[in-house]
């Protein structure tokens, strides 16, 4: 009898547990859909104010605010120019950018930064963007560095490196959006950077593959830094590679030299810069690199053979066929998978 008096008293307690569930979710249903109708209104109404330009508006406050700042950056990551200026005048108008500075300051670091990123929009605001450089978490002080340099209101290199504490506490990817905004305006203050044998080599790293990014325009600095190695030997091979993704042919004295290196990790990178760039006239450099005593090297040399064309599979062809054990079998395997793909 116990035993299904104890059954009915479990099987009442999850019936008023379903039950309380299910109220739960209405009640959140119902707070939910107001919420969102609300939204929409306040967006209905807005729109045509923040699209018009007119400042003449009241400031808002509460929810209403709130789905005012969500609004305005919203419309304003799709505008440009003097539509985006008018558009953040009136934002400012109705109180965004007051908000925007309160969540600024908040103890969470994902608020912070998401605020930080929203002033960077506001010409009258960057110097609490300036202010977040000193900010406890490495995100912010990274967001708050790369909304200024797209702006063009960064501060000096040194002055960023010292704030950002690279090498120290930063090493994000985000590094290399930064590196490129500054090389772009100021080529000569990372030029310093990768020659100073005191800067951090994450920061080194991140520049170099900025550089690359950029194409061509930066591409003589890196084959400069390649025939006129200084600083960390590590980063020697990196600077190689950035040579290759940037296709240009500038780069081939320094290829050149890079695939007759002591070091087998630039021989690598040069033979993998030679394929990018498409310097046929390098196919014999590379058919001895199909002996090297490193695998890798001897790889690399390889593929890069056959994005040659014809120079390349003549000389690939012939190592297939030749006396040499280490260059027989590397283009014997790399012409096997190439025939298989």
């Amino acid at each position: 009898m116990s035993a299904l008096v104890t059954l009915w008293s479990v099987s009442l307690i999850l019936c008023l547990v379903g039950a309380v569930a299910l109220v739960a979710l209405i009640v959140v249903r119902i707070f939910s859909g107001r919420a969102s109708r609300n939204r929409e209104r306040v967006r209905r109404r807005l729109t045509p104010a923040l699209l018009g330009g007119d400042a003449n508006v009241e400031k808002l406050s509460g929810a209403e605010l709130r789905f005012a700042t969500d609004l305005a950056l919203e419309l304003a990551e799709f505008m440009r120019g003097t539509d985006r200026a008018e558009l953040l005048a009136v934002a400012a108008a109705l109180g965004v950018s007051d908000l925007l500075q309160k969540r600024a300051r908040s103890r969470t670091a994902q608020d912070r930064l998401t605020a930080i990123e929203a002033l960077a929009l506001f010409d009258d605001h960057t110097g609490v963007v300036e202010q977040a450089l000193d900010d406890s978490n490495p995100h912010v002080r990274l967001g708050a560095a790369l909304a200024l340099s797209a702006r063009g209101d960064a501060p000096d290199l040194m002055t960023l490196v010292r704030k950002l504490r690279i090498g120290e506490a930063e090493n994000s990817l985000l590094l290399v959006s930064l590196m490129s905004d500054i090389a772009a305006c100021d080529p000569d203050a990372v030029r310093a950077l990768l020659t100073d044998e005191a800067f951090p080599e994450a920061g080194k790293v991140a520049a170099v593959d900025a550089l690359a990014d950029s194409g061509y325009s930066h591409a003589p600095l890196l084959a400069e830094l390649a025939a006129n190695p200084r600083g960390a030997p590590d980063l020697q091979p990196r600077v190689f590679r950035a040579l290759g993704r940037t296709g240009h042919p500038v780069s081939a004295r320094a290829i050149e030299a890079g695939l007759a290196s002591q070091d087998w990790r630039i021989r690598a990178a040069s033979a993998e810069a030679t394929g990018q760039i498409a310097l046929r006239r390098f196919a014999e450099q590379l058919g001895g690199l199909l002996s090297d005593d490193h695998w890798w090297v001897r790889f690399r040399a390889g593929e890069a053979l056959l994005r040659l064309g014809e120079p390349g599979n003549a000389v690939m062809n012939r190592a297939a066929t030749g006396a040499d054990a280490l260059a027989c079998r590397a283009a014997t395997t790399l012409l096997a998978e190439k025939a298989a793909a």
